[in-house]
């Protein structure tokens, strides 16, 4: 994450009953890797593990957001969008694994359960990924 001029990174998350933005975490970078913290609670929101009480999820480093992720139903098919504010770190996010909190490792957690639910969907914007929940089961 060195483009980034700060090592604080938070994550927010805005509840779906009150639309109130509450903080979730706090991520030093000199320790982790943001992205990967991001990544990881995308992975658990997606799949109904954690957050199943908020609307949506974000990166900042500092007061700057990096990344936003959503859940929408359109047509009664359910998606994913994760959209950046800079294609360096969508590019980024695409490379990196999952991290947990206190766990100084990148590795596989959810990835492999969130894949065979989700699917990537194409898209022109390169600052956005989406992901289709194909089995709709979740």
């Amino acid at each position: 994450m060195s483009y980034f001029t700060e090592s604080n990174f938070y994550i927010y998350s805005r509840e779906l009953s009150s639309d109130k933005y509450k903080l979730l975490y706090e991520i030093d970078a000199q320790n982790s890797n943001p992205l990967s913290r991001f990544k990881h609670e995308i992975y658990a929101y997606a799949l109904k593990k954690k957050h199943t009480q908020e609307k949506a999820l974000y990166l900042y480093c500092g007061y700057s957001r990096v990344a936003k992720c959503i859940r929408i139903v359109k047509d009664e098919i359910p998606y994913i969008h994760v959209s950046f504010t800079s294609e360096e770190s969508a590019n980024m996010y695409d490379t990196c694994r999952e991290q947990l909190p206190k766990v100084d490792k990148q590795m596989h957690w959810h990835q492999q359960l969130f894949s065979k639910h989700w699917v990537f969907q194409h898209d022109d914007d390169s600052t956005l990924r989406i992901y289709q929940n194909y089995r709709m089961d979740i």
